[in-house]
């Protein structure tokens, strides 16, 4: 009975811990877009685009994409503690 336990607290902990680095590259991923994005802003203040140059450039590529950092809901639905 008591081996039983230890195997199952095992197997918790190696769960927690798994998702804990999943969090942890996710966290990372997100600090990197941040930063980018704080770039983006400070490069646009400090250089301002004319108006007609910046609508023509909006056109081409969209200001705001879609980010590529998958969803942290998966991470929090995996937890079974």
């Amino acid at each position: 009975m008591f081996k039983n336990n230890v195997a199952d607290h095992k197997l918790k902990m190696e769960t927690l811990i798994k998702n804990i680095s999943t969090i942890s590259l996710e966290l990372k991923k997100l600090k990197e877009l941040s930063q980018l994005l704080l770039c983006d802003l400070t490069l646009h203040f400090n250089h301002p685009v004319k108006a007609d140059d910046f609508k023509e450039t909006e056109e081409i590529n969209p200001i705001f994409e879609e980010s590529r950092v998958s969803d942290l809901s998966l991470a929090s639905n995996s937890f079974s503690i």
